[in-house]
């Protein structure tokens, strides 16, 4: 064992220098601080002593002002509870009643130094109650309070007071007032509580002082509260209360024996703390000392040898570990997580490199989930697209005008077959292009050419209108939403209607300065407020109808015109419409505001 000592020391020079170092740290302080602690043990023992009631009373004044706090908010829980207060107030004749005294009761259990619950009538002190009996003294000293108008909103306690039981106890009153709303703030009665004293004591003695020292609680009074003995009488030193100051440590003498003095102030309730330290007491254990020092030095001695080569090896054995891992992250293996068994600073890196790997992870999915949606939103916008384009490519449309064009010729009209068939190149040649986006007077001069051909058919009863600001002129919209809009007026909103039919395209900023809208107006036969509110709510998603009336037409639609800008600019935009049944119909295509630079690829 010896030679493995030596061939330890020697291969890990930096360990073994860190267990002497660490050893020599840790003992010197301990054999120094013993003797000093030796000598000083004498002196120091009263002021540990008056240091620990001073604790004592500090943690005691925090249970009191906790459980006095407890008891106010569960004296406003039960006397400003509207139930409770509502029989009362129907409880003329100030009867118990069934339902008030579960009430109580269920109030009464939450706490098992309650020992009564009831309600004092502020004029005739007639009492309803539940739980232990208040004697004539508690209401004797309720009714003196009242009559020297000291009974507050706030709550209250009594000094001890005579229980039916032969035994002490407290009253936690206050004035409660409605809070019902037929008679708000109206002062209704007192509220009491009964409180059994005996956690007093209890308290008292949870300071282990034994007969090293007696406490006792005194109110303003003068009165005792409660005490933690009954060896020594607290009516041999309440003259001596009245005349040491508080917090003043003063020597006695009661019955032979020495005492030292000390009395603290609770603010919280206007009590006043008082201890006595037995002197002789304190120094009894002094001579244990020495020998309880020299064992408590080999102990840590021995302590600080297993706790130095125990740090040694957590030390050490997490850095190898971390390395063997970041190794294998290095190669590309993100499974390699590290796992330890304890916890230190060095370990605690485990977390962090395991919560990496997590977020590499979480990172990579979000990434190939964020492609797949614009995977997604690119197919819907293809779809749309080619949705659109084959609207606008349809049989019906191009053989209407193949065969006005050969009426035409047949009537020799050499003039006007050139120029419908000329238009209808240029409409092929605009719809078949492959941009996105164009300029928004391209559009429009698009819908011209598209007029000038359904013209063939219907002839000059089609009237046709278009007004923009010039500011919009380098605007830039989705390829092919206006043509539908047009076709959908002429098709379902004019065809069939006499007289002159009148289409007008608007198209201007709005107050904002960062949308457009573009009106769409026609002078049909438009909708019923039916058909309009089946429509809207389509558009609004509320609806999932698809029928003609409710999405007015054919091809892509109105529904289909809706969500194809919402694809392309969000969900705050798209269509709106509004329609008067035989006057005419309005949709307005509302997009955001996206000039251009120049006109090159429009």
């Amino acid at each position: 064992m010896f030679r493995q000592i030596i061939s330890y020391t020697q291969k890990y020079r930096l360990s073994y220098r860190m267990i002497v170092t660490n050893i020599c740290i840790a003992v010197l302080p301990i054999i120094l601080l013993g003797s000093v602690g030796y000598f000083s043990y004498i002196h120091m023992m009263k002021q540990n002593a008056l240091d620990g009631i001073d604790r004592f009373v500090i943690q005691t004044n925090n249970r009191f002002d906790e459980y006095f706090g407890r008891m106010d908010l569960l004296s406003k829980s039960i006397f400003y509870n509207r139930n409770v207060q509502q029989i009362m107030l129907e409880n003329l004749s100030w009867q118990e009643s069934d339902a008030l005294l579960r009430n109580l009761n269920a109030y009464m259990s939450l706490d098992p130094t309650i020992k009564g619950v009831g309600m004092i009538n502020s004029e005739d002190f007639r009492i309803v109650s539940t739980g232990q009996l208040m004697t004539g003294e508690m209401l004797d000293y309720i009714r003196m309070k009242q009559q020297s108008n000291l009974v507050k909103s706030q709550i209250q306690i009594s000094p001890p007071l005579e229980t039916i039981k032969d035994e002490k106890g407290l009253l936690a009153f206050r004035q409660i007032k409605s809070v019902q709303q037929n008679s708000y703030l109206q002062g209704l009665y007192i509220g009491v509580m009964q409180l059994d004293i005996e956690w007093i004591r209890q308290i008292l003695q949870t300071g282990n002082w034994n007969d090293k020292a007696y406490l006792y609680i005194v109110n303003e009074n003068g009165d005792l509260i409660g005490s933690s003995t009954n060896q020594l009488e607290y009516s041999k030193i309440q003259a001596l209360s009245a005349l040491i100051m508080d917090e003043k440590v003063s020597n006695i003498r009661i019955d032979q024996t020495k005492y030292l003095y000390r009395s603290i102030p609770i603010q919280s309730l206007g009590w006043k703390f008082i201890a006595l330290i037995n002197t002789d007491k304190l120094v009894e254990r002094a001579t244990v000392i020495p020998y309880t020092l020299i064992a408590a030095i080999v102990l840590m001695i021995f302590i600080v040898i297993l706790v130095v080569v125990s740090f040694n090896f957590r030390l050490t054995h997490p850095i190898t570990k971390m390395a063997d891992a970041f190794d294998s992250a290095a190669s590309g293996d993100f499974d390699a997580k590290l796992r330890f068994g304890y916890k230190n600073e060095i370990t605690v890196i485990q977390d962090h490199y395991n919560n990496m790997l997590d977020q590499i992870k979480k990172l990579t999915e979000h990434l190939l989930q964020s492609q797949q949606q614009l995977h997604e939103t690119e197919m819907d916008k293809q779809r749309y697209q080619l949705n659109g384009l084959q609207s606008q490519i349809n049989a019906h449309f191009l053989y209407n005008v193949l065969h006005s064009i050969r009426g035409m010729s047949l009537s020799n009209a050499k003039r006007e077959v050139a120029a419908a068939i000329d238009n209808l190149v240029s409409y092929f040649r605009y719809i078949t292009r492959t941009d996105e986006y164009v300029l928004l007077f391209k559009e429009l001069e698009h819908l011209d050419t598209y007029v000038a051909i359904q013209k063939i058919r219907f002839g000059e009863r089609l009237q046709f209108k278009i007004s923009m600001d010039p500011a919009l002129k380098r605007q830039y919209i989705v390829k092919l939403i206006l043509q539908p809009l047009v076709e959908n007026s002429l098709f379902h909103g004019l065809e069939g209607k006499s007289g002159r039919w009148m289409i007008k395209i608007h198209a201007n900023r709005t107050d904002a300065d960062d949308e457009i809208l573009i009106k769409v107006m026609d002078n049909g036969l438009g909708m019923n407020e039916e058909k309009l509110a089946s429509l809207n709510a389509t558009l609004a998603g509320e609806s999932t109808s698809t029928s003609e009336s409710g999405n007015l037409g054919q091809g892509i639609g109105l529904v289909n015109i809706h969500k194809r800008i919402q694809i392309y600019y969000g969900e705050t935009y798209g269509l709106a419409i509004k329609s008067w049944q035989d006057r005419g119909t309005v949709v307005t295509i509302k997009v955001p505001l996206s000039i251009g630079e120049d006109d090159s690829h429009a």
